[in-house]
């Protein structure tokens, strides 16, 4: 069990700001991508920086860190730190006694502001009044009723997305913060031409590239709004199959909204938070991450709402059926893992007659994938006709046997048998 948590959980770990700058120079600069020189440069730069800019008062925000004004108070509530994972690895108490960790460290910055604590556990870990508060007995809905409730639903989350068009930590730095102090600069180009050997000129870009990739990756307080995180997610244009290792992942720096304004202000501190609304921060980060170019997995959202994956996949997976969306993941934008749902999306509604540009504007996902997944779909009924066995039908795709058996389990599930596949084809203009 401690292995699945290590394969799992580890991967955490090198979502850090000195292994991003390290597989920074890795990519821009003549560096390996476990140069020992590289990490040693990095970590100069960072603690020489934050020594100058605690002097100048100046106050950043780490990723995982949400950033909240409460009562006059500026809050920075460590939602994720890599001691918090020590439980799980080691197989003690579990994601349980990681949630403790973190309410005991979030409680300490509370009392700045005088933070009831039915308010801190509100902020921080919305579950945590489903798990211990009364159970509630709801009366039943009547059946037009909850057909209301759940159209109304879904247009409030395809307007949250029609509207969204979030700021990247990068258009939100300006000219004062991708500098630094000019005897610190000079003192940290002069560490960089000793330790690595590279001359004045490329020494001076090398820092003054670091500077800025922190100042990005570790955004101002005065750039964010209350609600706001920055977050190190995986890249929409990394290559999992050949980024194998955690470490070498591309990633990107982005800031989510886990707390609207309206939120916090519309928010019953004490009660369960209704599914609904949950679901709707989920699908809302989401986009956020996927418009600046990165994608959220599972295991970032649990660390996020501080909520189950199970809890998560649920609401994801009911906001895609309900909503008709695919909601961008390493799963649904990469193909990692299993996340079938969104193949099931897209395949039946061009099964109703949609275009692609239809299925593709109604699912908000990119043209591209939508014709790929109708392609790999009617290749797998195409062979299906021949009696191509499965193993065989991944070879000549290039897909794995997984993809291969979910597209088969679509097949067997749209058309009973042979002839209504052949029509479907031969309508697509496949002569047999």
């Amino acid at each position: 069990m401690a292995e699945r948590y290590d394969y799992l959980y580890r991967p955490l770990l090198e979502r850090s700001l000195l292994n991003y700058q390290v597989q920074y120079l890795a990519r821009h600069y003549d560096f390996g991508k476990q140069s020992r020189v590289a990490a040693l440069i990095v970590a100069e730069v960072n603690t020489q920086i934050e020594k100058a800019e605690a002097q100048l008062g100046i106050r950043r925000v780490p990723p995982f860190h949400l950033y909240l004004k409460w009562k006059g108070q500026e809050l920075l509530f460590p939602l994720f730190a890599p001691e918090y994972l020590e439980p799980i690895l080691r197989d003690e108490g579990g994601f349980r006694v990681s949630r403790e960790m973190m309410i005991t460290s979030c409680r300490k910055e509370a009392r700045k502001a005088r933070m009831a604590p039915v308010e801190l556990l509100g902020v921080v870990d919305p579950g945590y009044f489903v798990r211990h508060g009364p159970r509630r007995h709801e009366p039943q809905i009547a059946l037009d009723s909850r057909r209301s409730k759940i159209t109304s639903w879904r247009e409030s989350i395809r307007g949250q997305i029609e509207t969204l068009c979030p700021s990247s930590p990068l258009q939100r730095i300006d000219a004062l913060d991708t500098g630094a102090p000019v005897s610190v600069v000079r003192q940290l180009s002069q560490f960089v031409k000793r330790e690595a050997g590279c001359g004045p000129t490329v020494s001076n870009q090398l820092v003054q590239d670091l500077l800025t990739v922190r100042n990005v990756c570790c955004p101002r307080m005065r750039h964010l709004n209350s609600g706001e995180m920055p977050v190190l997610a995986t890249s929409v244009n990394a290559h999992l199959s050949e980024e194998v290792a955690a470490r070498f992942r591309r990633l990107k720096p982005i800031i989510l909204t886990v707390w609207t304004e309206e939120e916090l202000k519309t928010c019953s501190w004490g009660d369960p938070l209704p599914d609904e609304q949950m679901a709707k921060r989920i699908v809302r980060v989401c986009f956020e991450a996927y418009r600046q170019g990165g994608l959220l997995s599972l295991m970032d959202l649990q660390w996020i709402f501080h909520i189950s994956v199970r809890k998560i996949s649920e609401l994801i997976r009911r906001a895609q059926r309900e909503c008709t969306i695919i909601v961008p993941t390493p799963g649904t934008v990469l193909d990692a893992g299993r996340s079938m749902t969104h193949k099931d999306i897209v395949i039946e509604l061009h099964l109703q007659g949609h275009t692609v540009k239809e299925i593709a504007r109604m699912t908000y996902h990119s043209p591209r994938a939508v014709d790929n997944y109708i392609g790999t779909f009617e290749s797998v009924l195409i062979l299906d006709l021949y009696h191509i066995p499965k193993r065989l039908m991944a070879r000549i795709l290039k897909k794995g046997i997984s993809l291969v058996e979910e597209h088969l389990r679509l097949a067997r599930k749209h058309f009973r048998d042979e002839e209504d596949r052949k029509r479907l084809l031969e309508w697509k203009e496949v002569r047999f």
